[in-house]
């Protein structure tokens, strides 16, 4: 089944969860773009805002007469850090959350499971608004935005699938360890990078830079509690031997596509002990095939072999 800008890490369930959050966060969007955009306090879309956002004055309690703070003093605190998640302030907002959130929460769905995988998001993500609401609290300006367990499924997604990688467009599930695509890291420290120096006073107003902070770091620091007990997608039962050395990666992308063409299955890891980085593409590389295609595919090697050695066993 194709997945379209996406990892490479397998999945062995639909991210029904996902999927749900993406539909509540666009159903809230559509709503909100049909309030007025007068400021009544009544049924507007700043209405909305103040009720169902979280303002930091009303959540740490400082005294304010703001009418924003009169609005969601019509929920208990905790109740606003929750919703203001769904809500979101502009398309730009909504749609930078959903290519995150469909890109990185599938994995991070699949490996905590369905029990714990909206506990943990949303859980983290409001104690993240508290965050934001304790550096601020007696700003009466909502707070919304899924950012904040964008964030959290940011954060346990580098700890729990470090080495992923992610492509554009994949046909099928491919062997295990294939590299191929973009390092997941790469835009994940892009964007802690972009956060970190937003983050700077008077670098980027009006943006709950904590929220993105206080969420990354609570996924990072509980993906693993979140997870214990689960374990990852079950290895192949067909037995996987190397069948060529590689001198680097590329070499091993040429050799592995070589195989992938004739019909065999291949994989290229990196050498056990040999810890230079994949996105440098430097270092010896195996390439693996399943046990009972080894011979078929040393045929096709071996001419190979001999014309640039490619350091055969």
């Amino acid at each position: 089944m194709a997945r379209i800008l996406s990892d490479d890490v397998p999945r062995t369930r639909l991210p029904v969860l996902t999927y749900a959050l993406v539909a509540a966060w666009t159903a809230m969007w559509v709503i909100q773009s049909l309030r007025p955009d007068d400021g009544n306090v009544v049924d507007s879309s700043q209405a909305l805002a103040c009720r169902w956002g979280m303002v930091p004055a009303h959540v740490t309690g400082a005294a304010a007469a703001d009418p924003c703070v009169v609005l969601a003093a019509e929920h208990p605190p905790w109740i606003e850090v929750l919703t203001a998640q769904f809500l979101h302030s502009s398309w730009w907002h909504l749609l930078g959350n959903l290519v995150f959130l469909l890109v990185f929460a599938p994995s991070v769905e699949d490996r905590l499971g369905r029990v714990r995988f909206l506990p943990f998001v949303l859980g983290c993500g409001a104690l993240a608004f508290v965050a934001e609401a304790l550096a601020d609290g007696s700003s009466a300006q909502p707070v919304i935005g899924g950012s904040g367990a964008v964030a959290v499924v940011l954060g346990a997604y580098i700890v729990l699938f470090p080495r992923a990688r992610l492509h554009l467009v994949q046909a099928g599930a491919d062997a295990p360890g294939t590299t191929r695509g973009l390092p997941a890291w790469v835009p994940i420290a892009a964007w802690v990078a972009y956060e970190t120096v937003a983050a700077l006073p008077g670098a980027q107003p009006g943006t709950a830079h904590w929220v993105h902070a206080a969420g990354f770091v609570l996924g990072a620091l509980l993906a693993r509690v979140a997870a214990a007990g689960t374990t990852g997608p079950d290895p192949p039962t067909v037995p996987w031997v190397r069948v060529a050395i590689a001198r680097n990666q590329p070499e091993a992308e040429m050799i592995q596509g070589i195989l992938v063409g004739a019909g065999i299955p291949a994989y290229v890891r990196r050498m056990a002990g040999f810890d230079v980085p994949d996105y440098l593409a430097g270092g010896p590389r195996d390439i693996m095939v399943p046990a009972g295609q080894a011979l078929e595919a040393h045929a096709l090697i071996d001419p190979l072999d001999a014309d640039a050695g490619t350091g055969l066993p």
